[in-house]
């Protein structure tokens, strides 16, 4: 029995009145209940689904399930099902059955191969998707990516499925073989609820019972039957229309009014604490016959195996973390390209440095003039940077803000924020090394050796290469979509490009304040540090009025370029969506 008793949520707006989502909400569910919460667009319905899921925090009243407070203790992600209302929060390049496996993994703990094929497969039958279950979810029609979501809230074998919008956008049809399914869903599992937040009309009959929202109040909860009635409409079509005609709040304190009779007319059980709250006089004598009864017979009941049912443990951090960097690697070899555009970048900015520096070389010659030498080597080493940081930017840009949609959904599943940012850098590193490092190797090959310190040549690029990696990484998982991510990391380059001091430097005092912040400062002005008892420095000193951070510093400041860059993306992918 889901019990939610004058739960009431607020929104505060800055200079404006505090908005009321919801106002003292309360209806009951029993177990096996397949629940439609209808209302017109803004009613508090998404809300009041992400109240029930733990995802947002009530103002007042109280959720219990099974007796537990749902308050005080939310579910265990694998005691819910929460099915999305993002149609792409699906990986294209998965087929149905690595993705219900892939999530399966995710959220059960010390299960074999035989359990998980054996799970899957069930899945499947239930959602109706094992004709197709080799098939690319990129190929799949709108109704059969709703089965897969649905499959995926499935694997942990939830108590509670919370549905958003589940059938919106579906022909007539469609929407009706998915309310089916959702009843067939109910029924899979004992003492199973299942709730489906829409605004469609189409079809009640469906439904066990139908709660109908209004600007935060709860205006009916009955069976669609009695809809018509209640609200003196000829169609359920006219419902929402006769809602528009007086206030929300009238409309509430009328069902108050009226709920117990409709109770005790259906059937529908016990009313939950919120009846003696909303009835002042309310005594025992009041309570219907049919609810003493089932309340008898709840206290008689023995456990059952429902009752004790174990919850299915989430896996470790470090395994969660192995499996999301397997996947991401298996997907990238899936799109060509991505996987071309990683290894172009590889092949092709190395030669986009050497055709800049070659027409400079002769500049090292022996009797070249010492500031032609000075200016050249401080291009090289800022074209070197630069591409490095390009490279980063393109990797990292978009890991976390194209998949933001994937990203939650797994994290109310139980993924930890920790296991998807290591993950990511167990993705993104690698690369970026390997990048940064060919980069510096194929500059040696091709120069026949550049001034400076050789390991400050190669390690300092490859400090640059990760630690912007690793801001990229904190801009992508707090932007709101892949385009914001990727323009915000251009504008970023270019202000290291600019306000690195190669170009043209700060007063020395302006300097130390803002390079601290530049990235590509440090992997430039690293290596030129090293030239000190080179006859090059004077030159580079006057040519270059910025100051030079020693290889250590250097490193050190990239290091914690990279720390603040994976503290922003723990930030972002720890907040929840609005």
């Amino acid at each position: 029995m889901l019990d939610v008793n004058a739960l009431t949520h607020v929104i505060t707006r800055k200079g404006k009145e505090p908005l009321n989502v919801l106002d003292q909400v309360g209806f009951v569910v029993p177990g096996g209940h397949l629940l439609a919460l209808i209302g017109p667009t803004a009613s508090g319905k998404t809300t009041l689904l992400r109240i029930l899921a733990g995802l947002a925090e009530p103002k007042e009243g109280t959720m219990s399930l099974k007796g537990r407070d749902l308050v005080a203790r939310p579910l265990h992600p694998n005691e819910l099902g929460w099915v999305s209302p993002h149609d792409d929060c699906l990986h294209a390049h998965l087929t149905v059955r690595e993705s219900l496996m892939s999530a399966l993994m995710l959220r059960g703990k010390g299960l074999s191969r035989d359990q998980i094929v054996s799970k899957v497969s069930h899945i499947l039958v239930v959602v109706g998707l094992e004709n197709i279950a080799s098939e690319h979810v990129s190929t799949l029609a709108l109704a059969q990516r709703r089965r897969l979501k649905l499959g995926l809230a499935l694997v942990s074998d939830p108590v509670l499925v919370l549905c958003d919008d589940f059938t919106h956008g579906l022909d007539v049809r469609s929407e009706r073989e998915m309310e089916a399914l959702l009843r067939l869903v109910a029924a899979d599992s004992p003492g199973r609820i299942v709730i489906h937040a829409t605004d469609s009309l189409a079809n009640l009959a469906a439904y066990d019972t139908v709660v109908v929202l209004h600007e935060g109040f709860v205006t009916y909860h009955g069976p669609a039957k009695a809809l018509p009635h209640y609200f003196t409409v000829p169609t359920y079509d006219e419902v929402y229309s006769r809602l528009a005609k007086r206030p929300a709040q009238r409309w509430g304190d009328s069902w108050i009014r009226h709920r117990d009779s409709y109770y005790a007319a259906f059937k529908l059980g016990v009313t939950g604490e919120e009846l003696a709250a909303a009835e002042e006089d309310t005594t025992d004598a009041d309570r219907t016959v049919v609810m003493k009864q089932q309340e008898a017979e709840e206290k008689q009941k023995p456990a059952s195996d429902d009752d004790v049912r174990p919850v299915l443990p989430l896996p470790g951090l470090f395994t969660q973390a192995m499996h999301l960097m397997k996947r991401r690697w298996s997907l990238m070899r899936r799109v060509t390209r991505e996987w071309v555009t990683h290894v172009g970048l590889m092949v092709g900015t190395p030669v986009i440095a050497w055709l800049l520096v070659q027409p400079n070389l002769r500049h090292f010659q022996p009797g070249a003039e010492t500031w032609a030498a000075a200016y050249t080597t401080s291009m090289i080493y800022l074209v070197m940077v630069t591409l490095v940081l390009f490279m980063s930017l393109r990797l990292a840009s978009r890991e976390f803000a194209a998949s933001k949609t994937v990203i939650e959904r797994e994290r109310i599943a139980g993924v930890r924020p920790a296991a998807a940012l290591l993950a990511a850098l167990l993705f993104v590193l690698p690369i970026s090394l390997m990048q940064s490092f060919w980069m510096g190797m194929f500059m040696e090959l091709v120069t026949g050796g550049l001034p400076g310190q050789g390991g400050a040549r190669l390690l300092l690029p490859a400090l640059t290469g990760i630690a912007f990696a690793s801001l990229c990484l904190g801009i992508s998982a707090n932007s709101s979509n892949a385009g914001r991510a990727h323009s915000a990391c251009l504008t970023l380059l270019g202000i290291n490009v600019l306000f690195s001091g190669a170009l043209l430097g700060f007063p020395r005092l302006l300097g130390h304040l803002v390079n601290p912040f530049i990235t590509a400062h440090y992997g430039w002005s690293g290596i030129l540090d090293t030239l000190k008892t080179d006859k090059l420095f004077p030159a580079l000193t006057t040519f270059v009025r910025t100051w030079f951070a020693t290889p250590d510093i250097a490193a050190g400041m990239l290091l914690l370029h990279f720390l603040v860059g994976i503290v922003l993306a723990w930030i972002g992918l720890r907040r929840r969506e609005a």
